[in-house]
């Protein structure tokens, strides 16, 4: 019976409706109004990776076999491939046309009232047009190509996501058709060309429609009759077969080189382009009619994240925090010495991140320290992480830098700091063809006395000291002999041989590495969680209630979803805090009656992993970087942990305990997979992440700006 497909809804649409979810953060009036510029360029962005990766994985699904198929995360046949692929198309639609109605009917026109105004260049002034046509002379012109399509000029390749203007004329060619050009808008120049700045009040147009104002400039042999904005998304999924790699980085990078030729499977165009040039870009870039969306205003929305920059009143914003520094990690004692008397919690961002900064910068520079090793998976350009490890090198320690080399879209980064960590001396290892290590843990090893003492950080969340300051993540300090000993096994693991060679299953005569505390995958970790819920099942009595809360980013395991059936069955009550993609469908009559699923979208994004289980009132809790999806138990090398020590069990109870109480920014799913937003009705409002910051001020030591704070780490380790 919980095999049926109905119990499960299509991953793609409630992918889809996620992105719908924080579309709803933009509409809000209740958000302030660049906040709600901020989640519309989120939204635009989100769409953007669904086409080229989600999309593009369908699109992949079509030309494999059955067997092959079945090795996916996707298991559906043809005729669901292009029903869901019909589907997306009527609901990206939908949701692009809400997104223009609130970006063009509202954000733009209420941030024009509070003096930041997009302008048109029919509304210039004299005096301003003067001005535009002096900045095109001297700063735009000399950088733009135009890009002619005729017998000697083929078709040029069109960049993924970089916006062009089509131009048509009044002249036609030999083939009988209009002439036409492209013209590429220089990606290395600000999208919004400044017309005026007088204290706070801002003017811009789009550095397309300066163009379009000189197109004769570029084509003075010929009349222009239109010009067009387009962009076109490329599909950027790729799979590497183990048995062809034979050097990962360079195969990596043959990808990153070959992703410039992938298939084209979107086109955006600007509204009201001409029904045949339309037809004539379809037919070159190979598209359906379905492919293509008729976007409102100008493309590329994105680039209004330098909007996000300018300064403008407070109450434009979120109200400013700056995160606090942990009481214990303010003392002045030695932070080993700290963490030796007792285990650190972290709860980013609300505790800072510098924290674990600090902590690096201490291992690298302190002579007592023989070794550190650390996962990287996304650390980001501006992180002091590299530099910090690049100083412990150079200082003499033993350093293992793990680089996930296939960490989507940050592949040319990591490559870029691979090469520059091995340069210093640290020894880079790439983990594994078919596992990405998705773990994210550090390992330091110390001489204390006569014996090697050893500390562990690990954490829901990467090592990036950007995304750090906007994602909420648990790190965890300790120097337990169980965990670190299990860590020491990890990296061991990561730089030994390939036991894991052939997918996800372990060779033949591998001996499987134990663990103490940790939980590893592939290593049965859905087995680990299956047993954790089938023993609160069995465990449940009307005296003695079972209770589960699990929070994390997407629940789209099928086998998982199933042992949380069987548990609502049984009676036991089921939370699920899950900020993404949701395929288990709650408050189904007979097996999931006891399933609530809510998903909280706020000024944060919610990154953090949380197991909760009531366990008879002695609650087990793991913290881990795995999601409930095949990828993270089959394909990922995943770390979960347990915390032990009761008070940090309060903590982290008291955590999940107030996203459940959300009212303000929380929603909840309904058995159709829909979401309605929670309202406080006659309860006082409560908004979760609002409370944390709360207790942050209250607990927490102020500091310097968070900004200035990873900037002075930075400075002194490159010193």
């Amino acid at each position: 019976m919980l095999d049926e497909s109905e119990l499960f809804l299509n991953r793609e649409i409630a992918w889809l409706t996620f992105n719908e979810r924080v579309l709803g953060e933009a509409e809000s009036k209740t958000t302030p109004l660049l906040e709600r510029l901020k989640f519309i360029i989120i939204f635009h962005s989100n769409l953007d990776e669904f086409f080229m990766v989600r999309l593009s994985s369908l699109l992949r699904l079509l030309e494999q076999n059955d067997e092959t198929r079945t090795l996916s995360e996707n298991s559906m046949d043809d005729e669901d491939i292009e029903d869901t692929l019909d589907e997306v198309s009527v609901k990206v639609r939908q949701d692009l046309k809400r997104a223009s109605h609130a970006l063009y009917s509202s954000i733009l026109p209420a941030l024009a009232e509070n003096h930041l105004l997009i302008a048109k260049i029919d509304d210039l002034s004299r005096a301003e047009l003067e001005r535009v046509d002096e900045f095109f002379e001297l700063q735009i012109f000399p950088v733009l190509t135009p890009l002619a399509v005729d017998p000697a000029h083929p078709f040029p390749y069109l960049s993924n996501l970089s916006c062009y203007l089509v131009v048509s004329f009044e002249e036609v060619g030999d083939n009988g058709e209009p002439l036409m050009a492209f013209v590429e808008i220089p990606p290395k120049l600000n999208r919004f060309v400044k017309i005026a700045a007088r204290g706070k009040r801002h003017k811009f147009v789009l550095l397309e429609d300066v163009i379009k104002r000189h197109l004769e400039k570029l084509f003075p042999w010929t009349q222009v009759s239109g010009s067009y904005s387009i962009r076109v998304t490329r599909n950027l999924d790729y799979q590497l077969l183990e048995a062809e790699v034979k050097d990962l980085m360079k195969s990596i990078e043959f990808e990153l080189k070959d992703r410039a030729q992938k298939i084209v499977v979107r086109m955006e165009i600007e509204g009201g382009i001409p029904e045949q040039l339309k037809n004539r870009l379809r037919v070159a870039l190979e598209l359906d009619h379905s492919d293509i969306y008729e976007v409102p205003g100008f493309l590329n929305i994105r680039d209004a994240g330098a909007l996000l920059k300018i300064e403008s009143p407070l109450s434009l914003r979120d109200n400013p925090f700056n995160p606090r520094i942990h009481p214990r990690m303010a003392d002045e004692k030695d932070i080993f010495d700290v963490i030796r008397e007792r285990d650190v919690i972290l709860h980013q961002p609300f505790d800072s991140f510098v924290s674990v900064l600090e902590f690096l910068r201490l291992a690298a520079e302190d002579p007592n320290v023989l070794a550190i090793k650390q996962t990287l998976y996304r650390t980001g350009g501006d992180s002091p992480i590299i530099e910090t490890l690049v100083r412990a090198a150079e200082n003499g320690k033993q350093v293992t830098a793990v680089v996930e080399l296939k960490a989507r879209f940050d592949e040319h980064n990591n490559i870029v700091w691979a090469r520059r960590l091995e340069r210093a001396g640290v020894h880079v290892v790439f983990g594994f063809v078919n596992l990405k290590t998705h773990a994210k843990c550090i390992l330091v090893v110390r001489r204390e006395g006569a014996h090697l003492q050893k500390y562990v950080h690990l954490s829901t969340g990467n090592y990036n000291s950007a995304t750090s300051r906007m994602y909420t993540d648990i790190g965890h300090f300790t120097c337990n002999p169980d965990i670190t000993g299990d860590l020491v096994n990890l990296f061991n693991l990561l730089t030994g041989f390939n036991i894991l060679s052939g997918a996800e299953k372990p060779g033949k005569n591998a001996k499987i590495p134990t663990f103490e505390k940790i939980k590893v995958a592939p290593f049965a970790l859905r087995n680990s969680f299956i047993h954790l819920i089938d023993s609160e099942k069995k465990n449940h009595t009307a005296d003695n209630p079972g209770h589960i809360i699990l929070k994390m980013n997407s629940l789209v395991d099928t086998k998982l979803c199933q042992a949380l059936y069987k548990a609502s069955q049984k009676g036991v009550r089921v939370d699920l805090i899950v900020r993404g993609v949701c395929v288990l469908r709650p408050g189904l009559p007979g097996v999931s009656d006891n399933i609530r699923v809510i998903s909280v979208v706020d000024r944060f994004l919610e990154h953090s992993r949380i197991y909760w289980f009531r366990h008879g009132g002695d609650p087990i809790i793991h913290l881990g970087s795995a999601d409930f999806m095949p990828r993270n138990m089959d394909r990922r090398i995943e770390v979960v942990w347990p915390i032990e020590d009761a008070e940090f069990k309060g903590r982290i109870t008291n955590i999940l305990h107030f996203y459940l109480k959300d009212n303000v920014k929380s929603h909840i799913m309904q058995p159709d997979g829909t979401y309605k937003q929670v309202t406080p009705g006659k309860e006082k409002p409560f908004r979760s992440q609002e409370k944390f910051i709360e207790t942050a001020r209250v607990e927490g030591v102020k500091s310097i700006a968070y900004d200035q704070a990873v900037k002075s780490i930075d400075i002194w380790v490159r010193k």
